[in-house]
């Protein structure tokens, strides 16, 4: 971003309304409700014109500034290998950057979130985190390199999105009349498949409300089925960023880890707020402590 761009409180409240309101698309009829003067969706297209304007700002940015080294630059760098060989459209462009915008951040953060409150409330857990970094990294920042010597540390995080998947539920229209198992699903309708179900289902997880990060032990996690636990979605439309996001959230976790330890606020209310992504409804407020 650069120093002309919107302020930080902008951009978050664009898309905490704009994720708030998507969960109308899911409703009978959502079609047709989507240009009524409804004030919901008066929101959402003022917040939708605002994350549009900033996306495309940035665009004709480095259009007119040249490679900054950036995602987005890369992406203007991108042809059409497999058609004429053009790059993408800015309304291509856009679509890629508010999905990166809007998926990059909001479920890491999410993740990152409700893991740091599990631990928190697991001193056996963090301890034995804190004796797998203090071991790895002997005081230093982690790096890429670093991750295949962190795997109670991805662990963690892995055990951390079982029970709190920042995307909890997948949903796809049926294009055709299909039959799964004994039920007819008729031409579109929307089908959802949770997360939050399935990754707390006991035929796959024995006691399956306890944080266990053993859960994950290549030995154990081989033992189950492949589609009992599906954070990043499953199948051909598996989210894009899986691997990046596995990096960056084992990074930032060690990063913070090494130095930090919070702690809940007494009495603050943790919930779930099952929206788009799976916030805490209340906030997470918790207190920073140096370790040692």
């Amino acid at each position: 971003m650069v120093s002309s761009g919107p302020s930080f409180y902008t951009v978050r409240t664009a898309i905490e309304i704009a994720l708030k309101t998507l969960t109308v698309a899911t409703l009978p009829f959502a079609e047709r409700l989507d240009w009524l003067p409804l004030p919901h969706m008066l929101r959402f297209r003022r917040a939708k014109a605002q994350l549009d304007g900033i996306i495309y700002r940035l665009i004709q940015e480095r259009r007119a500034g040249g490679d900054r080294g950036d995602l987005l630059s890369l992406l203007l760098l991108a042809q059409d290998a497999e058609g004429d060989g053009t790059g993408m459209t800015d309304l291509q462009l856009r679509d890629e950057a508010m999905t990166l915008l809007l998926a990059g951040h909001e479920t890491t953060a999410n993740a990152l979130t409700w893991t740091w409150y599990l631990v928190s409330q697991h001193p056996a857990v963090e301890r034995e985190l804190h004796e797998e970094l203090d071991r790895t990294l002997g005081g230093r920042a982690p790096s890429a390199d670093d991750l295949p010597d962190l795997p109670y540390t991805r662990r963690v995080l892995s055990e951390a999105m079982r029970l709190y998947p920042p995307a909890w539920v997948v949903g796809r229209r049926a294009v055709i009349d299909c039959e799964v198992g004994t039920h007819t699903v008729p031409s579109g309708a929307l089908v959802f498949v949770s997360q939050w179900v399935t990754h707390r289902d006991p035929r796959f997880f024995v006691d399956p409300e306890r944080f266990d990060p053993e859960r994950w032990t290549q030995e154990a996690a081989s033992a189950r089925p492949k589609f009992s636990y599906y954070p990043f979605g499953a199948g051909p439309r598996v989210c894009i960023g899986e691997q990046f996001a596995w990096m960056e959230g084992v990074l930032v976790l060690a990063t913070l880890a090494r130095h930090w330890r919070l702690r809940l606020v007494p009495g603050h209310p943790v919930a779930p707020q099952a929206i788009v992504t799976l916030r805490p409804k209340f906030g997470m407020r918790m207190t920073v402590q140096r370790r040692g």
